[in-house]
C-alpha cells in the first residue's frame, strides 16, 4: 500500500494537473477562403488554403497568410490561464505540480484562446 501511495504521489507531482487533463499541446486548424493562400506559422510554410498543426503550449506563435497580388496578414496566437492548473494546490500545495511541471516545464498552465483560425490576406485596393 505504501509503494502504491508513493507511486501515485510521484505520478501526480511529475505531471501537473493541467498537463495531465489538458495536455501540453493543442491541435489548431488554420484556413483561408482562398485555397491558394500560403499559410505560415512562425515563418515556416505549412501549406495552402487549409492546414492542421499542433501548437506546444510552452511556445509562442504567429500566423501569416500570403496571396499573390495581396498584402500578407500576420496575427499573433494568444493564450490565457488554464484554471485546471489550480488543482495542483490540492495535491502538493502547487509547489511542484504548478510551479515546476505546469509552469516552467511544459507551459501547460496556459491554453490557446482559439483552436480554429480563418485568416485571409488583405486584397483590397
Amino acid at each position: 500500500m505504501k509503494k502504491l501511495l508513493i507511486s501515485f504521489i510521484l505520478l501526480v507531482t511529475l505531471s501537473g494537473c493541467a498537463a495531465m487533463f489538458n495536455g501540453t499541446s493543442q491541435q489548431v486548424s488554420i484556413r483561408s477562403k482562398n485555397p491558394a493562400a500560403k499559410i505560415y506559422v512562425n515563418d515556416a510554410y505549412l501549406g495552402d488554403g487549409n492546414v492542421i498543426t499542433v501548437f506546444k503550449k510552452n511556445q509562442n506563435y504567429t500566423i501569416r497568410v500570403e496571396e499573390d497580388n495581396c498584402h500578407s496578414v500576420t496575427i499573433p496566437v494568444t493564450k490565457s490561464f488554464d484554471p485546471t492548473t489550480l488543482l495542483g494546490v490540492f495535491i502538493d500545495f502547487g509547489l511542484v505540480s504548478i510551479l515546476v511541471v505546469d509552469g516552467v516545464g511544459t507551459g501547460a498552465w496556459q491554453k490557446f484562446d482559439q483552436t480554429s483560425y480563418i485568416v485571409d490576406a488583405n486584397c483590397s485596393k
